[in-house]
């Protein structure tokens, strides 16, 4: 080959990698703004895929997508409908002791003797109050911004998993063949993602549960009425990263405080400052860990990292690739003795 040869070559190669950077980071800012939804997306459509693969042969690809979507909808929709519906019913969900619970002036009174303090806790309100319809009403275009942003969000979120489903198959293929590396190399770091990412799932679903019973049995035994209820409201929002248990637990703590049980009050928050966090940080940790051959640190810091980076998606996300990361180079190193051992 010439020089001339070599040259030109040199030059389609430059400028063909220039243009897939441009048009990556093109794609990049594109997707950006949905981020979340697509990789709730790519999630969900991770864990019903083996079901999609059984149903397609007696369905068909695209009735099976179509079920499992409208499966997945109908799971969100209708705990949510349960659950507004039992919050909006005050006979079952609000506490009866509330109607007897002493009044403002008496707890003021009461601060007041205990902490020397003089407060009034009717005005706090009230100004409260102002404060937040003055701040909604000056937010109320991000307000709608908003909310047509979680609504597009929705919807691509259900094109998309309908899509991935129906043509996963496609797609990973398509995956493989543009990936530069040997057929073993590639099946090495995809069973090693599947493990790590089952590991992940499996991880938080079942501390969501046992997080939710041990949670719920400090609620049974502090007194708090309608405990088998909260127990379940519990086991959801502990699936959440930034809403956890404290959304159940808090609200328990202050009701006792309302109804002047002080002790029992005081007895749940450490419960659930101790027992109910150690099983989210360390059951969560040993469970991950079991399944991904990661340190239990390395989760931890994956499970924060990924929900500052990448959000609520990251408590999954997090661990997934900082588990990548470590498969990659053993894999690489398995095949290409990149590093020195001695």
């Amino acid at each position: 080959m010439s020089s001339r040869e070599v040259s030109g070559a040199n030059v389609r190669v430059v400028f063909a990698g220039t243009l897939i950077t441009a048009l990556g980071i093109v794609a990049a800012l594109i997707l950006l703004p949905f981020l979340s939804y697509l990789l709730a997306a790519a999630l969900l459509a991770f864990v019903f895929y083996p079901l999609h693969e059984r149903l397609a042969g007696r369905l068909g690809a695209r009735l099976s997508a179509a079920s499992l979507v409208t499966l997945s909808i109908l799971c969100v929709i209708l705990p949510l409908g349960l659950l507004l519906y039992r919050l909006a019913d005050d006979g079952d969900i609000v506490p009866t002791e509330l109607e007897t619970a002493p009044r403002l002036p008496a707890i003021e009174s009461f601060v007041e003797r205990s902490f020397g303090v003089e407060v009034s806790i009717r005005s706090q309100l009230n100004a409260a109050l102002g404060q937040l319809s003055s701040v909604l009403a000056e937010q109320s275009s991000n307000i709608v911004g908003a909310g047509l942003h979680a609504t597009f969000g929705v919807l691509l979120f259900v094109f998309v998993l309908y899509y991935l489903l129906k043509d996963g198959r496609r797609l990973v293929a398509w995956l493989r063949y543009v990936t530069p590396l040997p057929k073993a190399v590639q099946r090495e770091l995809l069973g090693q993602t599947n493990a790590m990412t089952w590991a992940v799932l499996k991880g938080h679903v079942l501390v969501a549960v046992v997080q939710g019973i041990v949670a719920g049995a400090g609620l049974f035994v502090a007194g708090i009425p309608n405990a088998g209820f909260w127990t379940v409201v519990t086991t959801i929002v502990a699936l959440v990263p930034v809403l956890g248990v404290g959304v159940v637990v808090g609200p328990a703590v202050l009701y006792l405080v309302v109804v002047e049980r002080l002790l029992a009050a005081v007895l749940l928050a450490l419960y659930g400052v101790t027992v109910v966090a150690l099983v989210d940080d360390y059951l969560r940790a040993y469970l991950i860990n079991r399944g991904s051959a990661l340190n239990s640190a390395v989760i931890l810091v994956g499970v924060l990292g990924g929900v500052y980076v990448l959000g609520p998606m990251g408590l999954f996300y997090g661990p997934i690739l900082l588990g990548l990361f470590k498969a990659t180079i053993e894999v690489f190193d398995d095949y290409y003795e990149v590093l020195e051992h001695p």
